[in-house]
């Protein structure tokens, strides 16, 4: 009796669960999915050449819901080499959209070798130049919610994660709120190439995603997670030398930074109280995705984590105070011409031939340009000028940030040439 009454309660309780989601996103509603391949953003790659980025979409066949939660993907390869149509990624993304989400799996730019990140400048521009690319990912979704609604999803349903590099990307993406996180030449080094939001795409929406996930993924600091940040799922080989599950510098002690690996953010995760799943796995594979019964457990597990933070899903086990795209009501997400807390301006923008900065005082000492890689192309002393004309005739289209100088402070606008 005791058996026939548990599978009972267990039986309602699902029913229950898909009643909430409207009987979706957990069993597969469709058998066929349809990919689209759209370009959603462009920025200054390594190679000093304007990357145009694209994303694979995957939808269920004939699925006409609104109002549709996304899951991001983003692929593998140590930042300098891998593909959006990763094997492991197309897995999840098709598997996902036949439970009805709304998946893509994006381009972001990469290192030209793995030699270029023994260089901690480098890496950290990499690293923090994807992020950027992984925000105008998510943008493209709010921008198509607030316009065309295409792709009919929830702007205030956006996933993502992806395969160590990828992992690496979405985490830090997911709990790097502010440059004032990271070390001070961190700082630095991502204020050259336009902070951690960037100017890759979809200016003038929120970047903050809903839930995060790892397959072999880490973070810069496990300080970065705070109280009231989104779920997070991750998958871990305990022996992984490539992303260390503990901490430790990647690619086999290579890398000249060190990473908080999938049990030490899962520690951090336990402590603050926020809902978090990881599937611990022995051995040294990386990722730990090594055969089918690996893959299926994997899709098994996020498919699950996904659900359990769905906002259609009355038992969710988000917390009531997790983040929302409210609490950051002004996203420096775009090519701006003017900072209401400076004094002066810039025009215009973009710009092709030359541009005008006006409003300058006495108290700003120099003037420099950088491309997106953080190179300077431009450096002038200021004498009081209060007008000053520059010519751009020689740089190639993209994006710059242009800086001024104020004792040891900087202000900095971004400027797109085009």
């Amino acid at each position: 009796m005791k058996t026939i009454f548990t599978s009972f309660f267990l039986f309602f309780t699902l029913f229950l669960f898909a009643q909430d989601c409207d009987n979706r996103y957990q069993a597969d509603l469709f058998t066929n999915v349809d990919v689209t391949t759209v370009k959603y953003g462009e920025a200054m790659n390594r190679q000093g050449v304007l990357q145009e980025l694209y994303m694979d979409i995957y939808q269920g066949q004939g699925d006409t819901a609104s109002n549709r939660p996304v899951v991001l993907f983003c692929f593998g390869g140590s930042f300098y080499t891998g593909s959006r149509t990763s094997q492991e990624l197309v897995y999840f993304a098709t598997e996902l959209a036949k439970k009805g989400y709304v998946c893509a799996s994006i381009d972001y730019r990469l290192a030209t070798s793995v030699i270029d990140l023994i260089q901690e400048e480098v890496m950290v521009k990499v690293v923090f130049g994807a992020v950027q690319d992984g925000k105008a990912a998510i943008r493209f979704f709010r921008e198509d919610a607030a316009t065309t609604n295409t792709y009919k999803v929830d702007s205030n349903q956006i996933f993502i994660g992806g395969t160590s590099a990828g992992g690496i990307l979405s985490i830090n993406l997911a709990y790097v709120d502010d440059l004032e996180q990271l070390p001070t030449t961190w700082q630095t080094w991502a204020d050259e190439i336009g902070g951690i939001e960037g100017s890759s795409g979809n200016p003038g929406h929120c970047s903050y995603v809903n839930g995060v996930f790892g397959f072999a993924g880490a973070v810069g600091d496990t300080a970065y997670i705070e109280a009231n940040d989104p779920p997070f799922y991750g998958c871990h080989s305990t022996g992984d030398q490539t992303v260390l599950f503990g901490y430790g510098a990647p690619l086999n002690g290579f890398a000249p930074v060190s990473l908080y690996g999938s049990s030490l953010i899962e520690a951090r995760m336990n402590n603050l109280g926020i809902y978090n799943s990881v599937d611990v796995y022995s051995g040294s594979n990386h990722p730990p995705l090594n055969n089918q019964t690996r893959l299926t457990d994997t899709k098994n597990n996020l498919s699950e984590f996904l659900f359990n933070i769905l906002d259609c899903n009355s038992n969710d086990r988000k917390l009531a105070s997790q983040k929302s795209c409210e609490d950051f009501s002004n996203p420096s997400t775009g090519i701006v011409s003017a900072n209401p807390n400076y004094t002066w301006t810039l025009y215009p923008n973009p710009a092709k031939s030359q541009i005008n900065i006006e409003g300058l005082n006495a108290t700003y000492s120099s003037v420099h340009i950088y491309d997106a890689l953080g190179r300077e192309v431009f450096y002038q002393n200021l004498n009081g000028e209060q007008n000053l004309k520059i010519n751009i005739e020689n740089f190639v289209r993209g994006v710059y940030f242009v800086s001024l100088n104020k004792g040891q402070a900087k202000e900095r606008i971004s400027l797109l040439v085009d």
